[in-house]
């Protein structure tokens, strides 16, 4: 039964790859750098004997990585916030060392601590857009995996994050895929852009097109769920409609191509 696990691991790559091609000429590439790093991690840990709490503690590393890696996805600090990662990765792995000089234990309670945090960062990041479910997946899997390092559960456990990683990742594939239907051009473009981005990024890009909006005097505003009409009796002229949309675009400019 390993082999067909390994083979259903490894097809995660898949939509993996088609993430990585959509997004490599904007800022979202770097964290999906880290992702992809996080998923071999991952691959190598399924397909290598059980019991290899190396392994295991590198990829849930990696994995916080990848979502702290979402935080820095803007120009122009997406390019210099890799040396914060680096640093990060560092500092998460240091336990590694210390325990393979000095035989402490692997993860202490402030350290499991510190790793959980890691991880929940990227998990509620994206746990208000369309990838929860993958995001979920992905928390369940790295909780069964710290479980077994802390030895609060059996070594069997593991074969949990060998189906949810994959699963997660063909699940937020699906999911954005299936996105846009009967939406309007603006809203495809925010619903997009936020899906991708998380809560921070689009946080911030709302409170920006807001602002623009209420100083060019349209009654519009940008909720999490879309452009909504503040006041219905106040007509909007095509030419709005357009300046509108190209704000929103001026906005996302720092994230996307250059």
């Amino acid at each position: 039964m390993r082999w067909i696990e390994i083979v259903v691991f490894l097809a995660g790559g898949v939509p993996l790859a088609w993430a990585w091609r959509a997004n490599r000429r904007g800022t979202l590439v770097h964290a999906l750098n880290w992702a992809v790093a996080a998923w071999l991690a991952w691959a190598g840990l399924a397909v290598a004997p059980e019991g290899q709490g190396t392994a295991r503690y590198l990829a849930l590393c990696l994995t916080g990585c990848a979502g702290v890696a979402v935080l820095g996805a803007r120009r122009p600090v997406v390019g210099p916030w890799n040396f914060v990662l680096l640093g990060l990765l560092a500092v998460l792995l240091l336990p590694l060392a210390e325990n393979a000089v000095l035989g402490t234990p692997l993860l202490d309670p402030l350290r499991l601590v510190f790793v959980v945090a890691t991880l929940a960062v990227g998990v509620l990041n994206y746990l208000p857009t369309r990838l929860a479910p993958s995001v979920l997946l992905v928390a369940a899997a790295c909780g069964a995996e710290l479980l077994v390092l802390d030895g609060a559960v059996k070594l069997e456990w593991t074969h949990l994050g060998r189906w949810a990683l994959p699963l997660a990742i063909w699940v937020g594939w699906l999911r954005m895929r299936r996105r846009g239907e009967g939406l309007t051009e603006l809203d495809r473009e925010w619903l997009g852009f936020r899906d991708r981005y998380g809560l921070m990024w689009g946080q911030r890009v709302r409170e920006q097109f807001n602002q623009a909006a209420r100083h060019a005097g349209w009654p519009v505003y940008l909720r999490w769920s879309g452009l909504r009409r503040t006041a219905r009796d106040v007509p909007l002229s095509p030419e709005d409609q357009e300046a509108i949309v190209q704000t929103l675009r001026v906005v996302l400019k720092r994230f996307g191509e250059e």
